[in-house]
């Protein structure tokens, strides 16, 4: 049934027909190629799977050490959107693979090289992030005028117009595009000085610029939201100085822009381990991705969590909570999968409403930090699963990453929120 498997007459039969594994990147070279990675990968039925950005990333170093002109090879092209352009970058595959392989961190790498003329840009705003953010805001401002103005249906069309005169260069419009964050922190100490109970709460440059959704019934940011449930569980919030300049840096690392990236953690490390004595108070970050990405660069002994993290370890046991009583979606995002944290999400959710629904097949939502909105096609593929499995008497859904909720909302058809909203309600 299997001729020349078992039984052989060929005595070099164990070294006929090998695949070839060329050496490519110390980052990739003891991939077997097995496949565990795929199911994970947000971009598998779009273009790659990891297994296979791998292969044809290896075959395309092969033919350079061969001397040819991969320049010029439609592979190369090929490589460019389906390799680099629709990753997600999220490292899933290595929690999969047996030698824990990240094909993330290749293709970042491979993007440092892309994104290299606009490194002035970046790095401008990476100096200026103050700014930035600022004209972030006002963008938002904008976008929410001009859609009061000329309604939903025109703005989607002038946008795409423009998309399409620019060859998919420029954002998509997206009816969930969030209204501008008009609540602003300011540094300082909001308690009572000598509370023992207290925390550092760094909200992240996401949550600090974008407010929610103009069809969303609970219109507060979500720096409001954490604000009045700290306060409920009777904690003094410390909020750190230069604030509006602070980032964790994944922007840039996500661009492959490594120095700039280490620069702006560095920075923040220094910042949170002066607002928490010297890492004596937890810090709270109201968004995964940057939790991660800060606990991964830092070097000292800081108490860092995130949103569902911070409530078991913390809030559970001074807050009362009555679950709401309806369905709810929970999204578990990559970031809070790769820290271990789905079952503490779970727990949060359960405690804090009658029913809660994971999707299945849905490991990431490859929004990616800004995905969503230059390459839709990603976000669209990733939550292709989702809106079938909502139920019919279901209004909302959670998550804890403020770009992410975007494209949630987008492709289910339900508003999708901060978990720390969930336990706002439920709690008192």
């Amino acid at each position: 049934m299997n001729p020349g498997v078992i039984i052989n007459d060929d005595p070099n039969a164990h070294i006929t027909h090998l695949k070839p594994m060329p050496a490519a990147d110390e980052i990739v070279d003891r991939c077997i190629e097995c496949g565990f990675c795929e199911p994970v990968c947000p971009s598998r039925t779009l273009t790659l799977s990891p297994r296979q950005r791998i292969v044809l990333y290896r075959e395309i170093q092969r033919r350079d050490v061969a001397g040819e002109d991969i320049t010029k090879s439609e592979l190369s092209d090929v490589f460019e959107y389906q390799g680099l352009d629709t990753c997600a970058a999220t490292g899933l595959c290595a929690d999969r693979c047996p030698v824990g392989i990240n094909t993330g961190d290749l293709v970042k790498k491979l993007r440092t090289a892309k994104y290299q003329k606009h490194e002035t840009i970046a790095r401008w705003t990476a100096n200026h992030f103050g700014s930035t953010t600022s004209l972030v805001k006002v963008g938002l401002r904008a976008n929410q005028l001009s859609t009061s103005v000329f309604g939903e249906r025109m703005m989607s069309g002038m946008v795409g117009g423009i998309r399409r005169i620019t060859k998919g260069t420029t954002p998509v419009w997206l009816p969930e595009t969030p209204t501008a964050n008009r609540h602003h922190l300011k540094h300082g100490v909001y308690g009572q000085p000598d509370n023992p109970k207290k925390v550092v709460y760094f909200p992240s440059c996401a949550s600090r610029t974008m407010g929610q959704q103009r069809d969303n019934t609970d219109q507060r940011s979500l720096t409001e939201v954490t604000m009045s449930l700290l306060a409920k569980a009777g904690y003094t919030v410390i909020i750190p100085r230069e604030l509006e300049s602070q980032c964790c840096g994944m922007p840039y690392d996500s661009k492959g822009m490594n120095r700039i990236a280490t620069s702006k953690s560095q920075q923040l490390e220094a910042l949170l381990w002066e607002a928490s004595n010297e890492g004596e108070i937890p810090v709270l970050m109201d968004t995964s991705p940057c939790t991660k990405r800060t606990l991964e660069n830092i070097s000292r002994p800081l108490s860092i969590f995130e949103p569902a993290g911070f409530v078991c370890e913390y809030l559970l046991n001074d807050l009362t909570l009555t679950p709401v009583n309806e369905t709810v979606m929970l999204h578990v995002t990559c970031s809070s999968r790769r820290m271990g944290l789905e079952d503490s999400m779970l727990r949060v959710a359960k405690a804090c409403a009658q029913d809660v629904v994971m999707p299945e097949h849905i490991q990431c939502c490859g929004w990616a930090g800004d995905k969503g909105f230059t390459t839709p096609e990603l976000n669209q593929a990733a939550t292709a699963p989702l809106r079938e499995q909502i139920p019919g008497n279901c209004r909302r859904g959670f998550s804890n990453s403020r770009t992410c909720e975007i494209g949630l909302s987008h492709h289910s058809g339900i508003p999708y929120q901060s978990i720390l909203y969930l336990v706002d309600d439920a709690s008192r």
